[in-house]
């Protein structure tokens, strides 16, 4: 269980948590909720957590950390920036444990592995951006895997050997989504010369398929709106945005 007397040790009594045992999606009961600035959700278990384009997210009771954050006073331009910049959050407040860097867009990896996934959702009145959710799936304390994913996933504990504690890990990342919001959301972060630092594949081969089609690119970075910049065989370079596209990643 996550422990809510060493969290709030940690992060202050200030903070607003949610903690649920078992949920079908943090993402989902912070849409559906009235919540305030940075209430963050976390659960132990979530039996319907998922990724982009509704992929499924391996849960394992206890061991990993499942949570969803509001964050309100973006505009729409800004989801997909916001998305990266939870990103480099993520990196700097497990740098001390393991170095992970971003997949674009939103895959945490250490080694080739995913260590976590960041999935953003949002909800709209009239038009009008009402909502947005940061949520996001770190594989913490786990020891295995499914056979299905067991070459591609890995946790904190299977890269270091060390066991955390994830009430630490997550006072950690809202100190740092808290203290740099506003710097982020008033245009002073710049997420376009800080991407080399975080970035798993930048000048690395990528293959990207769109309508069953795969064409292999050089990663290049990103630009102002979190969009990803590639080059093509023939040294052009395009813009590939998220949404619209499936992708692979060659390791």
């Amino acid at each position: 269980m996550i422990d809510v007397s060493a969290y709030s040790k940690y992060y202050g009594k200030n903070g607003n948590l949610v903690y649920l045992e078992e949920i079908d999606s943090t993402n989902a009961y912070a849409v559906a909720n009235d919540l305030e600035q940075f209430t963050c959700v976390v659960a132990d278990i979530q039996t319907a957590g998922r990724g982009r384009s509704g992929r499924v997210w391996h849960s394992e009771t206890d061991a990993n950390l499942y949570f969803s954050i509001v964050i309100d006073g973006l505009d729409s331009s800004q989801l997909l920036p916001m998305n990266i910049f939870a990103g480099y959050l993520l990196s700097d407040t497990l740098k001390h444990m393991t170095e992970a860097k971003i997949k674009w867009p939103n895959d945490m990896t250490v080694n080739g592995k995913k260590l976590a996934g960041i999935l953003m959702e949002t909800s709209f009145s009239g038009g009008v951006l009402e909502k947005v959710v940061l949520g996001i799936g770190l594989n913490v304390n786990c020891t295995s895997f499914p056979d299905e994913i067991n070459d591609i996933a890995t946790s904190l504990f299977l890269e270091t050997g060390v066991k955390y504690e994830r009430e630490q890990i997550l006072a950690s990342f809202m100190t740092n989504l808290k203290s740099s919001f506003e710097a982020f959301r008033t245009g002073g972060v710049d997420i376009v010369k800080l991407w080399p630092y975080y970035s798993a594949l930048l000048d690395k081969k990528i293959t990207i398929h769109k309508d069953g089609v795969k064409t292999e690119y050089t990663e290049k970075g990103i630009d102002g709106t979190g969009c990803l910049l590639a080059l093509d065989k023939s040294g052009s370079l395009k813009t590939i945005i998220t949404g619209d596209i499936g992708y692979d990643f060659c390791r």
